[in-house]
């Protein structure tokens, strides 16, 4: 750990907005973690400081710092809206529960990109493309978020709102944007809700105008060389094209919690307030098979706002159950609606 005498010069240039004193002191505590032979956090500070972003523009949604000069955001040409917002990822390991498999995967991309020059001295490319698909609220944005925040990157998520234009050729023109941007700096590049661009080139009710999309991106994606790690995420994987399944180091499949799984969900979701009177039954758990992370984690937060509403400080079983019975009422209220007005 940096000595205190530096960390207390860091605290002091940022109150007093000295940015050059900021990153000098930085330096000394990044050359200092290298001594202690701390590589790994000394790599992960310098990357953190190699890709800052001005509080403002946070806020703002403006733009970036990256390589000591500033990018504005690229924007839509007809609505001059942003195409990207940055975000400063603040989740990390103990947030995420997935399978022993998934977990393994993720941790060997993370290895993979902090040892990326290792790699690239003996001519081998580090995972750097990532597909995640499954059913909604099952955790892969979540994900994302969870990789940026442990590679100490900032995260670029792509707004489709703005990037896919009704005029003929816009879309492929704003996701050229979109890679020109990356490519300034080191990002988690994510683009959710994929299938919105990258439907399959097959399907004959699809125009020509998504099909050029689809080739536009994958000629970005190939030329793509900047060192960061770029993720995809859909519900639906069935309409993907199959040239874009190719293009990405690993597919990782994100399914709906296990039985297993459930109560550590409960037990995150339910830390920041007093819960000893919450008594997770097999039958209350089997109740909640086949939800979703985000399901139960509406389940949690509801049963919180409950007590607190009952000016409670704890958490009952009483309050879950209640809870619990309104999220089966509200999912089978969708349902309903789903088969009586299918898509």
């Amino acid at each position: 750990m940096a000595s205190g005498d530096l960390l207390k010069q860091l605290f002091r240039n940022y109150k007093d907005h000295d940015s050059p004193g900021f990153e000098a002191v930085a330096q000394q505590i990044i050359a200092e973690e290298r001594q202690k032979n701390h590589h790994v956090l000394a790599s992960d500070l310098q990357r953190i400081l190699a890709n800052g972003i001005a509080p403002h523009s946070l806020s703002a949604g403006v733009g970036g710092w990256q390589n000591g000069r500033f990018h504005p955001l690229p924007r839509n040409s007809e609505e001059e809206s942003g195409l990207l917002e940055i975000r400063q990822p603040d989740r990390y390991w103990p947030d995420l529960i997935v399978s022993s498999e998934t977990q393994a995967l993720l941790e060997r991309v993370i290895t993979e990109v902090r040892r990326s020059e290792l790699l690239e001295t003996h001519g081998m490319r580090p995972k750097r493309r990532l597909l995640f698909c499954g059913p909604p609220g099952c955790g892969k944005t979540l994900t994302a978020e969870v990789l940026a925040g442990e590679l100490g990157l900032p995260l670029l998520y792509t707004r489709f709102d703005a990037v896919i234009s009704s005029y003929l050729g816009q879309t492929a023109a704003h996701l050229r944007k979109i890679f020109e941007y990356a490519s300034e700096g080191r990002w988690v590049l994510f683009f959710d809700e994929f299938d919105a661009i990258g439907k399959s080139r097959d399907n004959v009710s699809e125009h020509g105008e998504l099909k050029r999309v689809v080739n536009s991106f994958l000629q970005l994606l190939d030329n793509f060389n900047a060192p960061s790690l770029v993720i995809a995420a859909t519900n639906h994987e069935g309409l993907l094209d199959p040239a874009l399944w190719r293009r990405f180091d690993e597919i990782i499949r994100f399914d709906r919690p296990t039985r297993e799984q459930i109560p550590a969900i409960v037990k995150r979701k339910l830390s920041a307030f007093r819960h000893k009177k919450l008594t997770l039954t097999d039958d209350l758990l089997a109740q909640m098979v086949g939800f979703s992370h985000a399901d139960i984690e509406r389940v949690c937060f509801d049963a919180i706002k409950e007590a607190l509403l009952n000016g409670q400080t704890e958490l009952t079983t009483q309050e879950f159950l209640a809870t619990l019975a309104q999220e089966q009422r509200r999912q089978a209220l969708i349902a309903n609606t789903t088969n009586c007005y299918p898509s």
